[in-house]
């Protein structure tokens, strides 16, 4: 009994370090510090793909000089393109129209009267349109000065504006209406005079074309005789 007894007491201790091993090892992983963990953003993970290299903390490092994007072009500002100018001949169609659209005008003419010959002058107004665009209301007073024939002249016209256009420029018109015709006629020799004042109702016709302000016109009077038959003007319009 001794000798097994003193066995057992020798056992003992290689027991107690075989089961103190185990423990010690589970002591030591316990006490080393666990490796940290690294939260990468997307962005970062996605360009960490194609070149990254492995380090020892598990983590990923991307390499930005290999993939770094290019820089993208600056956006100019685009320009309004400025429109280019009218050309001339509508800026002078619309300084036209501008004149026509007018419902009054104040303008001259001078020209010459045939059978008898006088030289005349006279002012006008030109009123509308009336009734229609190309109709216009057109009172005059005209002067003349002859030889044998002196007269005043008070006319009632009005004038009919045509659609076509002479080389482009000028646009015709024609027209009529009464007159009120105030004439004098004297001649003397010597000792001997003549004198006669004569007032005619007559009825006046012409013809014309307007480019822009000025106008010509060509004019025959009816039953005003002895009022000249022909009258020749050019006249301005302002």
């Amino acid at each position: 009994m001794s000798m097994a007894r003193s066995r057992s007491i020798h056992a003992l201790p290689i027991v107690l370090v075989l089961l103190s091993l185990p423990l010690a090892a589970i002591a030591q992983n316990d006490s080393q510090p666990a490796a940290p963990v690294t939260f990468i953003s997307p962005s970062i993970a996605s360009a960490s793909l194609n070149d990254s290299t492995p380090q020892n903390d598990t983590t990923f490092v991307a390499d930005n000089s290999a993939g770094a994007l290019p820089d993208a072009p600056a956006v100019s500002a685009q320009q309004t393109p400025q429109a280019a100018p009218p050309p001339p001949q509508v800026k002078r169609t619309t300084r036209e129209i501008k004149h026509q659209v007018r419902r009054w005008h104040i303008g001259g003419r001078i020209g010459a009267g045939f059978s008898p010959e006088i030289f005349m002058f006279g002012l006008q107004s030109q009123i509308g349109p009336v009734f229609n665009p190309r109709i216009l209301f057109r009172p005059s007073v005209e002067f003349g000065f002859g030889e044998l024939t002196d007269m005043f002249s008070l006319n009632l016209e009005g004038a009919y504006w045509l659609r076509t256009q002479i080389r482009g420029e000028w646009n015709p018109y024609f027209g009529m209406g009464p007159s009120l015709n105030f004439i004098h006629q004297g001649a003397s020799s010597g000792e001997t005079s003549f004198s006669d004042f004569t007032y005619k109702t007559g009825f006046n016709v012409f013809l014309g074309a307007q480019k822009g302000k000025m106008f010509v016109e060509m004019k025959t009077a009816l039953w005003s005789d002895p009022s000249p038959v022909l009258r020749l003007f050019v006249g301005y319009n302002f």
